[in-house]
């Protein structure tokens, strides 16, 4: 999935404290704390690869140091994160995670084993609203699109998703990583710049906006995901 110039803001009415300004793939985001299950999400999905190959070269000698110092031997940060995810989950445990799921990587799921993500099962919530404003203008206009949702019971790990279908082309959008939420009403904006790039002309046409709310990552078939709740709206470039 491309993603676009977002502004991604969440605002929780209700049962949410900490926040704190995360800059993440040009996308702004205020959200609850996420600590080691985010650091364990954006790890994995960038670095098991890497750790995969040393480990099948005997490279797990030394715990969980040797290791990372073998994988990232000239990047100080990533070792560092490393040895940070590798020894809250344990060396074993980690290895064998490693070994198990990197040719078929779902990060959240990853890290609910290596237990640094909560799990919630049973959650549930509800899309009351999404709107976008204007309702159309030509490329180059920046479209406000809100969306409020309920949460009955405290959710697991898991993603917000918002996706844009263009007229013609590909979809293309963003997500972000949550540590569920509790019991309660959120509000989340996001603003769109539709300035052509080379990475999405924004033709004249009607574009469809999606909004998902998943436990674990939305589209997962794997124990603890699904999707909570979904709904459309849709906006229009007039040339």
């Amino acid at each position: 999935m491309k993603i676009s110039a977002f502004i991604f803001v969440i605002f929780g009415l209700m049962a949410v404290s900490g926040a704190n300004n995360v800059l993440f793939h040009g996308v702004h985001v205020i959200e609850p704390q996420v600590s080691l299950c985010g650091t364990c999400n954006t790890f994995i999905s960038n670095g098991i690869n890497q750790l995969l190959n040393t480990i099948l070269q005997g490279g797990v000698i030394g715990g969980c140091s040797g290791l990372c110092s073998k994988a990232f031997p000239t990047e100080k940060k990533e070792q560092d994160v490393c040895n940070l995810v590798c020894d809250a989950a344990g060396e074993m445990a980690f290895v064998k995670l490693v070994q198990k799921y990197a040719g078929d990587l779902d990060p959240i799921y990853f890290c609910e084993l290596a237990k640094l993500c909560p799990v919630h099962d049973g959650g549930s919530a509800r899309l009351n609203t999404i709107t976008v404003q204007p309702s159309s203008g030509p490329a180059g206009t920046t479209f406000e699109i809100d969306a409020t949702f309920t949460v009955a019971n405290q959710t697991s790990t898991g993603e917000l998703l918002i996706q844009i279908t263009p007229p013609h082309g590909s979809p293309f959008g963003t997500s972000m990583l949550d540590e569920g939420f509790a019991a309660g009403q959120y509000s989340v904006k996001f603003s769109l710049d539709t300035h052509p790039s080379e990475q999405e002309a924004f033709d004249a046409g009607q574009y469809s906006v999606q909004f998902f709310g998943c436990d674990g990552e939305c589209g997962s078939k794997l124990p603890h995901s699904s999707q909570l709740f979904s709904g459309v709206s849709n906006f229009t470039i007039t040339h």
